[in-house]
């Protein structure tokens, strides 16, 4: 993982809180509190680089909004978070880890 910023450890933070569902860029971006070209952004890097997986909701004909995108650390980024995490943050991380 490269170019690790307080942003990034933030949006980790929340995906590894939801390590079991998907969440959507704006759940994403209310947890963090960040701006969300600066959220998107860290999507994408993450998803570049294999640590995330994402796809797009499917809405049926009712449906009238836009159609959401859903994140979710892979299992090789829900290790690569928490170790990124403890490293950067471990005050936070350590107990919750232990």
């Amino acid at each position: 993982m490269e170019r690790i910023t307080q942003p990034t450890l933030d949006v980790l933070e929340a995906l590894l809180a939801a390590e079991d569902f998907e969440l959507h860029g704006w759940a994403i971006i209310k947890s963090t509190q960040r701006s969300g070209p600066t959220v998107y952004k860290i999507l994408e890097r993450l998803a570049g680089g294999g640590l995330l997986t994402e796809r797009w909701e499917e809405l049926g004909e009712q449906d009238n909004r836009p159609r959401r995108r859903f994140y979710k650390l892979t299992p090789n980024g829900v290790a690569q978070a928490r170790q990124v995490l403890r490293e950067r943050r471990p005050e936070q991380w350590r107990e919750a880890t232990a």
